[in-house]
């Protein structure tokens, strides 16, 4: 319990993990607020995986290999998020929540909440949809293509 503790105060995760909290009654009565619990609780996951698991680890085993078995375990994650707010709160703050992470908004969550600076270039990203015609990013590309997200997960919300 008092690692659990010591990762909790560490930077921002508590206020990850406050927001989820939040986030998640909030769900209860505004069903919109769910895309953004979707977003906060896929990045709670990746802090705990890749933040405290992957790069603080010790192994035998190629990076390579660790790596893509930990973005397995997270796009499961994701799906079987997206499924069960789909069913709890609403499907289209689901596909919303999914959007917002598809754009990249989780992974600019992911270093604001550990206080590390923005990287100049974004070399994973090749699954965003800027990413997928462009290749690796920059800063300003991943933020306006998450401003981007936020606009048609938001326009998405208010249609509905």
């Amino acid at each position: 319990m008092n690692e659990f503790i010591n990762i909790i105060k560490y930077r921002l995760v508590w206020l990850n993990l406050f927001l989820c909290f939040a986030f998640g009654i909030l769900s209860f009565y505004f069903f919109e607020s769910s895309a953004l619990l979707f977003v906060l609780l896929s990045n709670f996951f990746d802090i705990l995986g890749y933040h405290f698991s992957l790069i603080r680890r010790t192994t035998q085993l190629p990076e390579k290999i660790i790596i893509h078995s930990y973005r397995i375990n997270q796009f499961m994650y994701d799906l079987l998020l997206l499924i069960i707010i789909g069913i709890q709160f609403d499907w289209i703050a689901a596909l919303a929540g999914w959007i917002f992470k598809q754009f990249g908004l989780q992974d600019i969550f992911y270093y604001l909440f550990l206080k590390i600076p923005l990287p100049g270039k974004w070399t994973w990203m090749k699954w965003t949809p800027l990413g997928f015609f462009k290749g690796n990013l920059t800063r300003s590309e991943i933020i306006i293509q998450a401003l981007t997200g936020i606009i048609i997960s938001t326009t998405l919300l208010i249609l509905r």
